[in-house]
């Protein structure tokens, strides 16, 4: 005589419809890594969307949704976020001309170039290398103490973003933190500080308005040229609050969870030094 299963107390066996979205989600996260290899292997290409979505075996409209779900950045952002970061890369440890490196990450025009590095990186390539000529030999935590540093000198009193660091290793990382106008860190923060390890923090003089607060630490011992580079980019900890934060000016905003983690190869590059490049330039 046959007998139904009978239910067994604490079995986990995941249910089929879960399954497969776990199936499909994976599925997913593989076509967008996918693209995200050969765009750094062909910075010099010129995508486009369509190009892309083959890569991924999906429609354009389909592979922007995808790619954008599991990155949270569009892909042509994202693109041109690796083009910057390699150009950062050989500002920095290169003796490469502008010129040259505006044509090796893909851009036809230098000032075009220019433009989108300043905006993105922070200050222009000759900017950069200056920096790094004066402080790139220099152990990070000597340049940034732990500490709230707005990002401009005379900004006057703003709103105040509380919170807590958590991180995935007991190692005493510094961690930086910094408020952007988008989700990508690009260009100088609004307002940032700095913590060694687990525990509070409190960024000052937060302009009013709504950003997004991002993270990473860095291995001990980095030095102010190797952030500026992002040459040890795969052992950093990158982190981002799970809303965007609404700041008032006299406010106190918080207090946020902020949970670093190793960075992916599909988390977007970190173009900005965080604090690095602001307290650097006034030192």
């Amino acid at each position: 005589m046959a007998h139904d299963r009978a239910p067994v107390r604490g079995d986990r066996t995941e249910p089929a419809h879960r399954r497969g979205r776990s199936t499909v989600l994976q599925q997913h996260r593989d076509a967008v890594s996918r693209v995200i290899r050969a765009m750094r292997d062909r910075l010099d290409e010129p995508w486009t969307l369509s190009r892309l979505a083959q890569v991924a075996y999906l429609s354009p409209f389909h592979f922007s949704r995808v790619f954008r779900l599991v990155t949270g950045t569009p892909p042509g952002r994202f693109l041109s976020a690796l083009r910057m970061a390699e150009a950062r890369r050989l500002v920095v440890s290169s003796r490469m001309n502008v010129t040259d490196i505006c044509t090796t990450v893909g851009y036809s025009s230098l000032g075009t170039f220019t433009t989108q590095f300043t905006e993105q990186v922070g200050v222009g390539p000759g900017r950069l290398r200056r920096l790094d000529a004066a402080h790139g030999d220099r152990p990070l935590e000597h340049v940034v103490a732990a500490g709230t540093e707005p990002a401009e000198e005379d900004e006057p009193p703003g709103g105040v973003v509380t919170g807590t660091v958590h991180t995935p290793a007991e190692d005493p990382r510094l961690v930086l933190l910094g408020l952007f106008p988008t989700p990508l860190a690009q260009g100088l923060p609004v307002a940032c500080t700095s913590v060694t390890g687990d525990g509070p923090f409190a960024v000052t003089g937060v302009p009013e308005g709504t950003w997004h607060l991002l993270a990473c630490a860095h291995p001990e011992a980095v030095t102010v040229g190797e952030v500026l580079a992002g040459v040890r980019d795969p052992d950093v900890w990158v982190g981002v609050a799970d809303a965007p934060v609404v700041v008032r000016p006299g406010r106190t905003t918080g207090p946020l969870a902020v949970r670093l983690a190793p960075a992916r190869p599909i988390d977007p590059p970190i173009l900005t030094g965080l604090p690095v490049l602001p307290l650097a330039a006034r030192s």
